[in-house]
């Protein structure tokens, strides 16, 4: 009795340093960052186009707009602002921030984007709605409603006449204006949760589009395929850099076809950007990553201040509580 107790114990105590969770630790490091700014606010929400401040937000660059306490910038677009609420509740704001126009959906509105006098709309409940800047509905469709999502939700894409849905269902909605009608319906990933497209953009003649399980690139000629954990994906020209849950990154032409890769083992990648010829990456546990674009030369920096600080990457700064670091 007792070497099955004995047995039991160790196999616990083995189950139990088995799933210890174990973190990035570089073997060098290149020094310590601090923060070369404050920025007289602090960011309280986020999304992928914006950081939210108490008393502003930051959108290329800090603008002085004051958000309600539920609401966020989706879009700006010549000198008017696209905001939602988790209540349905859509405005726009003219250059003086003064409502314009507003609409009531019945469920929040997670992406935006604006083309001359159309705003194209990815709602929560996964509809998709074309409207004018009127907010007058032009057209609206419903998908089957998505159980999970991420709030790294991309935007719909015009291109000319096309109108690029990403749903919260993991596919592309491509929609004519022409006609009024939606033209196809691309499956990028089938996966049951957290499925919503989270990059969607377009480089020549193909468009790239990710889910957290599957990165996709559409060419006039064929459809590429990658299946991957990924956490986020950055495009520079005609590399795409595709990183990974488990801490890894590919570089990828745009068949897809694996350039490089390099592993941070046990990264937890945070916020990423290309900036002037380098790819920063900010590692969950405190840590800024600066690499050349072949994943040759890199710099790993301490950032402690920054650990489950809100933060927000864009235009070459870093910005995590109430302070600015110019990247490196």
């Amino acid at each position: 009795m007792k070497k099955i107790y004995l047995t039991i114990f160790c196999l616990v105590l083995f189950c139990g340093c088995e799933s210890k969770r174990q973190y990035f630790e570089p073997a060098q490091t290149d020094g310590a960052l601090s923060f070369d700014a404050y920025l007289g606010d602090k960011i309280i929400d986020w999304n992928s186009n914006a950081a939210k401040l108490n008393k502003g937000v930051i959108y290329k660059g800090i603008i002085p707009l004051k958000l309600g306490k539920n609401e966020n910038l989706l879009a700006y677009q010549d000198g008017e602002f696209v905001i939602a609420d988790n209540e349905g509740n859509l405005k726009i704001l003219n250059e003086r921030q003064e409502e314009i126009h507003a609409h009531k959906f019945d469920s929040s509105v997670v992406s935006a984007r604006l083309d001359g006098d159309d705003l194209a709309l990815v709602l929560a409940s996964n509809s998709i709605v074309l409207a004018d800047r009127n907010l007058r509905i032009k057209f609206s469709q419903d998908f089957t409603p998505a159980p999970t999502r991420d709030n790294r939700a991309a935007a719909p894409i015009f291109l000319n006449q096309l109108i690029i849905y990403p749903t919260l269902d993991g596919r592309l909605i491509i929609f004519s204006r022409d006609t009024g009608q939606i033209l196809n319906d691309v499956v990028v990933s089938a996966a049951d949760f957290f499925n919503n497209v989270l990059h969607l953009s377009v480089f020549e003649d193909r468009m790239i589009a990710a889910t957290s399980h599957k990165i996709i690139i559409i060419s006039p000629q064929k459809t590429f395929h990658l299946d991957a954990q990924i956490k986020d994906v950055i495009t520079d020209g005609g590399d795409i850099f595709i990183l990974c849950k488990d801490g890894n990154i590919i570089k990828a032409d745009l068949r897809l076809n694996k350039i490089l890769e390099k592993k941070f083992d046990f990264a937890i990648f945070n916020k990423a950007q290309i900036y002037e010829g380098f790819l920063y990456i900010f590692e969950k546990k405190g840590y800024l990553i600066k690499s050349d674009l072949n994943l040759a030369n890199i710099q790993t920096f301490k950032l402690q201040a920054a650990v489950d600080k809100m933060s927000f990457m864009g235009d070459g700064k870093f910005y995590y509580d109430d302070k600015i670091l110019n990247l490196p």
